[in-house]
């Protein structure tokens, strides 16, 4: 065995001084549980570490859907290996997961689709990695509501999800990025744009703007007309984690023939749906 010479490995602690040195995180993690559970609650921060402190034993705030679709492997989606290039790491709340993010590339990159669509930029993390993984050619138009929209809506959106809509400006991530020249920004309510213009052109449209019953029926039933004749690529994000999204894509999946291969891949909340000749 190769040692290094003039040092020696630290020694064992022993249980006594493992058992002591627990001391302190033991007290600190007591005097904040006291805290939390006897005025911290009144905050909307500590009711989310609450909630969040849940979540570790399997209990799911607010969700009162059950999730209805069935489940697929994520190399049943992508294959077994795929290639893909991710930007903008560093995630926030109201992005997709690291693990969504190479779903959704993966898609992109293995279906080689050069037109995408996708409802919801937000700060435009994943619009980039969508851009970044078509090729060379391809484009990705993308909606979003204006701050100065969200009293107008069709329909009410939930409060918890606003603070996605009140923001500088949107697709901030992708801005002054090589793959900005290849993105159409739209801004409007999905609800009431005018979508005809773009029917029939996108091999791939992404579904993630708002999170209410309606809206996502909506966007889902104009995501089907955004696609190509010959067929395409639908994903959902959310499904199992906000109501809305959740019991519309079971309805859609049980009352519309369009949709009756909507699958959730496992160890996500996206669901995929190809159609035609992407089957």
């Amino acid at each position: 065995m190769l040692a290094l010479e003039g040092v020696k490995p630290p020694r064992d602690r022993g249980r006594i001084a493992r058992t002591l040195g627990f001391v302190r995180p033991y007290a600190l993690g007591l005097g904040y549980t006291i805290g939390l559970f006897s005025f911290g609650w009144l905050r909307r921060r500590g009711r989310a570490s609450i909630v969040e402190m849940c979540g570790r034993f399997g209990y799911r705030y607010d969700r009162r859907e059950r999730e209805k679709l069935p489940q697929v492997s994520v190399a049943s989606v992508i294959g077994d290996s795929s290639e893909v290039k991710l930007c903008s790491m560093e995630s926030v709340d109201g992005n997709v997961t690291d693990r969504e993010l190479v779903v959704l590339a993966s898609l992109v990159r293995r279906s080689r689709a050069k037109s995408i669509f996708e409802f919801g930029t937000f700060d435009g993390r994943t619009t980039r990695n969508l851009a970044a993984n078509a090729p060379a050619d391809g484009s990705v138009w993308t909606i979003d509501l204006p701050e100065a929209s969200m009293s107008g809506l069709t329909v009410p959106i939930h409060s918890h999800e606003q603070k996605y809509v009140v923001k500088p400006r949107s697709g901030e991530r992708y801005r002054d990025t090589p793959e900005e020249g290849r993105i159409v920004q739209l801004y409007g309510d999905s609800g009431t744009y005018d979508f005809s213009k773009l029917f029939g052109q996108f091999d791939f449209v992404f579904v993630d703007a708002s999170h209410a019953y309606k809206y996502v029926i909506n966007d889902s039933l104009i995501a089907l007309k955004l696609l190509r004749p010959e067929g395409g690529t639908i994903a959902w994000h959310d499904y199992g984690r906000w109501d809305g999204v959740t019991r519309a894509l079971n309805d859609l999946q049980s009352r519309h023939p369009n949709f009756l291969d909507a699958a959730k891949v496992e160890g996500t909340t996206l669901v995929v749906l190809r159609t035609g000749r992407s089957r």
